[in-house]
């Protein structure tokens, strides 16, 4: 595949590299992703995403880098980098020098709910990317079909959460929704049972069957839930602990439960 050397900074791929690692309202309009470091490009390829643009160094291709770019289509751009310019666009430390630009857009609320779904998570007012990556890797790996989450949240696809997610985020579908409480009563008329996770209500999480069609909501880390999805919901669930901390945060919760979930629909 032919590569091209770029010495500047202001090549036009770099600076909207830039744009979309840096602005949520960019992403969305453009539909395409801002992916940095080779999980995040080789899961991106692996779920079928064609990249525009790759962007390497010459020590990424000298240490093994050629077998992403073995399976890169055609019409994908690939530029070379020096080390220095490469890390103006990185948003690591130690950056792996690989990132790429792929078109990528959301299914959106209505196309999910047309799915056949019996596990769903619904993220409100979530606001640190780190949780959400950890809840969309979480969630991926538990058989979570569907997550949808609030305007308010912080959004998944900005370079943070991207990282926590592990690529995970290609192999679970996920949508934005404007008012979670029409979500949920859009849910519980096809017959799912929503459960709202609070830090000390309810009933103990482990006591409630999730083998039937289950929605569950999970808070911002500083609010929780707000009272209108709380009132929502079918019934409410706690996780019990034995010590004066503070609950566990919203990505431990998230996981503590859905892997009940998992259990039981193992069993």
């Amino acid at each position: 595949m032919p590569i091209k050397e770029i010495s500047s900074s202001n090549n036009a791929s770099i600076k909207e590299y830039r744009r979309l690692a840096g602005s949520r309202k960019y992403r969305r309009s453009a539909g395409k992703l801002a992916l940095e470091g080779p999980h995040l490009v080789k899961e991106a390829l692996a779920t079928g995403l064609v990249p525009e643009v790759v962007f390497v160094t010459r020590s990424f291709l000298d240490s093994g880098g050629e077998k992403i770019l073995s399976v890169l289509p055609g019409k994908t751009r690939l530029y070379l980098l020096s080390p220095s310019l490469f890390a103006g666009l990185a948003h690591t430390e130690t950056p792996q020098e690989v990132a790429a630009i792929v078109p990528f857009r959301e299914p959106g609320a209505t196309a999910l709910l047309s799915r056949p779904l019996t596990l769903v998570l619904i993220l409100d007012c979530l606001q640190d990317p780190g949780n959400m990556g950890t809840i969309i890797r979480t969630a991926a790996a538990a058989g979570v079909e569907a997550l949808f989450y609030s305007r308010g949240c912080v959004d998944p696809y900005n370079p943070k959460a991207l990282r926590s997610t592990a690529g995970a985020l290609f192999h679970l579908p996920l949508a934005v929704v404007e008012d979670p409480r029409q979500l949920v009563k859009l849910l519980q008329h096809g017959g799912m049972t929503i459960v709202a996770a609070q830090p000390q209500a309810g009933q103990c999480y482990w006591e409630v069957d999730y083998r039937r069609k289950t929605g569950l909501l999970i808070g911002s880390e500083s609010r929780g839930l707000s009272p209108g999805l709380i009132a929502a919901a079918d019934f409410s669930v706690f996780i019990p602990q034995f010590s004066s901390l503070d609950s566990l945060n919203a990505a431990i919760a998230a996981a503590v439960i859905i892997y009940e979930a998992l259990r039981q629909r193992s069993s």
